[in-house]
């Protein structure tokens, strides 16, 4: 334990930072601090950090309560489908391209996501070719809820090609 303590601290620390890092490196290069852009971009970010840690409760918090699909699911369908994939993956990792987002309205947006599914870290594009991973593509339908709130009203999916990554 010592040794890890002298000569493993800083790997240990550096590791913990790195999800909320790259949350803020994520906010940072996304446009003005409070602009509707970057409060969608960081919602994404939340999400595939949520996603990541398999952390069920908040990926249940960004679906809206009205959450309803083309396919007919509801909240609770969604949430099962959420539940079912955290418990046939013990270890996710995404690589996420977001696309276009459009607004509607103040208070309600369209984004493109592609996203790349894998067992380990994928840093760049390049590393997708030859890898062995889920590509999708989502398109969400956003709702504002409070000030800075977003949520998911509907979402649809389909798998992405590696041209989506880049």
């Amino acid at each position: 334990m010592e040794m890890i303590t002298r000569y493993g601290g800083r790997t240990w620390v550096w590791m913990a930072l790195m999800p909320p890092l790259l949350l803020m490196m994520v906010v940072a290069c996304s446009g003005p601090a409070d602009s509707p852009e970057t409060e969608i971009r960081q919602f994404i970010a939340r999400a595939q950090v949520a996603s990541e840690e398999r952390n069920l409760r908040d990926l249940r918090a960004l679906i809206a309560d009205d959450y309803a699909d083309a396919q007919g699911r509801d909240r609770k369908a969604v949430e099962n489908l959420i539940r079912l994939h955290v418990l046939r993956h013990q270890s996710v990792h995404l690589f996420t391209r977001i696309g276009d987002i459009v607004f509607t309205d103040p208070d309600h947006a369209t984004v493109s996501v592609a996203a790349a599914m894998a067992g380990r870290p994928v840093v760049s594009a390049d590393q997708l070719i030859g890898l062995n991973a889920d590509l999708y593509r989502f398109d969400f339908a956003l709702v504002r809820r409070g000030r800075d709130d977003w949520q998911v009203l509907r979402v649809a999916w389909e798998q992405a090609k590696l041209d989506d990554f880049w």
